[in-house]
């Protein structure tokens, strides 16, 4: 991949990492990673599968093309959209200001709309791929891309009727120029 590319997937994992850590702080150490690693499997899972469900239809050489880009770049973005809010809730069940119910019912609601969110990603997915792949060339009978083949050169098929007209035509044209000529001659004649 690019390496802008491969920059910006670094950022917005950094990023993602860096907004869960904000919420989950004053955790224990282990217990901050472990957090946040199973935040991005569990992303990382649904977006896989949103990637599956997109590729129905599509040529296989386009969906494993796209599949590590679209994937390592929308993980955190999806963290970073849905996370902080059951980080929030989960730090404050480890610090006893809520009970369990609470966290579930977070859970449930951030569920719902990530399944939303998937579901979006998933057409937008798809749509992704079709475009990629009614850019492809396609192929011929003779093995050759219709964007390869050569242009063939228009065929001159004229009939004698047809060249016999065109001919009289430049004839008249001649004998048109022929007395125009004759005529400035005449005048230029007359003025010396």
């Amino acid at each position: 991949m690019n390496i802008f590319i491969m920059l910006a997937i670094l950022f917005v994992n950094v990023v993602a990492i860096t907004l869960i850590y904000q919420f989950i702080k004053r955790l224990p150490k282990m217990e901050k990673i472990i957090f946040i690693g199973i935040s991005f499997a569990i992303m990382y899972v649904a977006v896989s599968i949103s990637y599956w469900i997109s590729g129905f239809g599509i040529e296989e050489t386009v969906n494993e093309a796209l599949k590590s880009f679209i994937i390592y770049i929308f993980v955190p973005v999806n963290v970073i959209i849905l996370v902080p809010f059951v980080a929030r809730k989960y730090y404050k069940l480890r610090q006893n200001e809520i009970d369990k119910a609470d966290l579930i019912k977070r859970i449930i609601i951030v569920s719902i709309i990530g399944v939303i969110i998937l579901a979006v990603q998933t057409i937008y997915f798809k749509q992704i791929k079709k475009n990629i792949e009614s850019m492809k060339p396609t192929m011929t009978l003779d093995g050759e891309s219709e964007n390869e083949k050569p242009s063939k050169p228009m065929e001159n098929t004229l009939t004698n009727e047809e060249i016999q007209k065109r001919e009289e035509y430049n004839n008249s044209i001649k004998i048109i120029n022929d007395k125009i000529n004759s005529e400035i001659l005449n005048q230029e004649g007359k003025s010396n």
